[in-house]
């Protein structure tokens, strides 16, 4: 396990399951193998169980008594709820967030950007999470606001989960490219409505992209 040193135990388990995770590695919905993945990472049951509590708590495992521990799966319903509350979150983040923004900053977003829009063209779907990740996160910081910025990080690991989904969308890299324009364009003029309807518009749609793999659930009898 390749960790900074000055993390604990329990916190290099989680980033580790967390890895497995947003790589696809562990996928949505699959069983987690205890004893092959404390091996496989050489540590105990009670810093991997501790990991493990963290993660259920983010929402992004779940807990079985007597089955044991699973990849958190999504409904299409839950799913719908989770992006609805990100694009209601984020566009408040961008409205406070503009304002704020200098040109240094800017350039700082177009490199995020231009880094992101590069991975997608090559498939490189690891390095594609890793930008766009940062890019919303560094959106977040300049918010200044720390309540919004946590709110956002609590919901962000369960993001990446629905991304890895939305990632196998084979069109997503050319309209990155063109959302890439458009967001770089509104930033630079400090247009809030427009960057902020250009940021609903970026989540709504990779919402669609993940939605379109899930059936439309039937509607409960009464």
């Amino acid at each position: 396990m390749n960790a900074p040193r000055h993390l604990t135990l329990r916190e290099r388990i989680y980033e580790e399951i967390v890895r497995l995770i947003v790589s696809g590695d562990l996928p949505s919905g699959v069983s987690i193998d205890e004893k092959s993945l404390t091996e496989k990472l050489q540590v105990s049951r009670t810093p991997f169980r501790e990991a493990i509590g963290t993660l259920a708590k983010e929402g992004l495992i779940e807990i079985r008594p007597y089955r044991g521990f699973f990849v958190r799966s999504f409904s299409r319903k839950e799913i719908e709820d989770l992006y609805e509350l990100r694009k209601t979150l984020e566009c408040f983040a961008v409205e406070l967030a503009v304002p704020r923004m200098s040109d240094r900053d800017i350039a700082q977003f177009e490199r995020i950007l231009d880094e992101a829009v590069a991975a997608l063209r090559r498939r490189d779907m690891a390095t594609y999470g890793a930008r766009d990740k940062e890019f919303h996160e560094t959106i977040a910081e300049h918010s200044d606001n720390a309540a919004l910025i946590e709110t956002l990080a609590r919901l962000a690991l369960q993001i990446q989960l629905c991304r890895t989904i939305a990632n196998e969308n084979s069109d997503l890299a050319e309209r990155a490219a063109q959302e890439r324009d458009e967001i770089l364009a509104a930033f630079k003029a400090r247009d809030i409505p427009r960057a902020a309807a250009l940021m609903r518009l970026h989540i709504s749609d990779v919402q669609e992209a993940v939605l379109a793999r899930f059936p439309q659930e039937k509607p409960a009898l009464e």
